[in-house]
């Protein structure tokens, strides 16, 4: 009877990153359900402020002077919210540092080196976001408190348009909570409620990336490099599956999230083993469900299993019949996706750079 090939350390690490990101994505949603309550408080005071006097009525500095009233209630409630999240990513920060040293010890059989709490606090508040577009750079608490205001400032705007369009108190606060019939989804508060979720989603993957990395630190002689590790799914983004499989040395590459609702990790690679032998597997969603498939695939070698339906709904059309019939390897295809800054590339971009694969697909 054949014995399955024992593990090798990197193989352990990967197998307990990977199920420790399903705990993750769960952390994450419970942490959203949070804000509902601050919502509520914030859709009572809009209509509390809005069943007084029509604001039709108000002259423009009467006007203004309600709304910097009704904004700055809305901006200690959404503070409350942040300052609460951040004492939570605090604790998710400490308990991801935790993880990565049991993962270690466990996989390594050594006693790992734990950073100073103290050491992950400063980290998490002095590593800058490396999400894409206009967040990239910034700390997390003026990531925090620009979404405060941001969100502050899209109700009294709603407010302030609909006055001077006419539209009664009842329509205004129509306009902000949205409608019965489409289940409230279609009003401003709708967009801060999604956009809490997108806020939280995402410092939550940057405390626990960030506190797992000064774990990785601190045991850099059995650890000299990450390997970044993407999901195999059709909802992954452009920068997520050209940057799935690359390897960097610690403190020397580009760490997740690399945009706003990033699910995607980081696995270490020790000095020990060769990282992801012959029986490592990792979780995948094709067209055909999810399973396992062999860890040592990148994305785009994945994608490649995948019919071409599938490839067009990830990648888009065109791009699907380039990754299909462009003659392109997937590690070829993979390079061509991002700049030297990781950003994604268009399509104008990548025929400027491979015109003859576009040509050899027929694009």
């Amino acid at each position: 009877m054949a014995t399955k090939p024992q593990q090798t350390a990197d193989e352990k690490l990967l197998e307990q990153v990977s199920r420790h990101s399903v705990l993750l994505e769960r952390l994450k949603a419970g942490e959203v359900k949070k804000f509902e309550t601050y919502l509520r408080r914030a859709d009572a005071h809009v209509r509390d402020q809005l069943t007084r006097k029509e604001l039709t009525t108000y002259s423009r500095s009467r006007l203004e002077e309600f709304l910097g009233r009704v904004g700055g209630e809305l901006l200690e409630i959404y503070k409350a919210f942040s300052d609460r999240m951040q004492s939570d990513l605090v604790d998710i920060a400490q308990y991801e540092a935790a993880f990565e040293g049991r993962s270690l010890a466990k996989a390594l059989l050594i006693d790992a080196v734990m950073p100073a709490d103290s050491l992950i606090r400063a980290a998490i508040n002095t590593q800058p976001l490396q999400v894409a577009g206009v967040d990239g750079g910034k700390l997390l608490k003026p990531f925090l408190s620009g979404w405060t205001r941001t969100e502050a400032d899209r109700v009294t705007n709603a407010i302030r348009m609909g006055v001077v369009q006419g539209q009664s108190n009842a329509e205004i606060t129509q306009a902000v909570r949205g409608t019965a019939a489409q289940n409230f989804t279609d009003g401003v508060l709708a967009v801060t409620n999604r956009s809490a979720r997108a806020v939280v989603q995402t410092a939550v993957q940057h405390v626990a990336t960030t506190a797992r990395m000064e774990t990785l630190k601190a045991n850099a002689e059995v650890v000299p490099g990450y390997r970044i590790v993407a999901t195999l799914d059709r909802k992954t983004s452009v920068q997520c599956r050209s940057l799935d499989g690359r390897e960097y040395e610690i403190g020397k590459g580009p760490v997740p999230p690399f945009h706003i609702h990033c699910r995607t990790t980081i696995t270490p690679i020790t000095r020990l083993s060769a990282l992801f032998g012959e029986g490592a597997t990792r979780a995948a969603v094709g067209a055909d469900g999810g399973g396992q498939v062999s860890a040592s695939l990148s994305y785009y070698q994945w994608l490649k299993t995948q019919p071409a339906a599938f490839q067009d709904a990830a990648l888009g059309p065109v791009r699907g019949k380039l990754f299909r019939d462009g003659g392109l390897t997937a590690e070829r295809f993979a390079t061509l996706q991002l700049d030297k800054n990781f950003k994604p590339l268009t399509l104008d971009q990548l025929k400027a750079v491979e015109p003859l694969a576009f040509s050899e697909a027929g694009l």
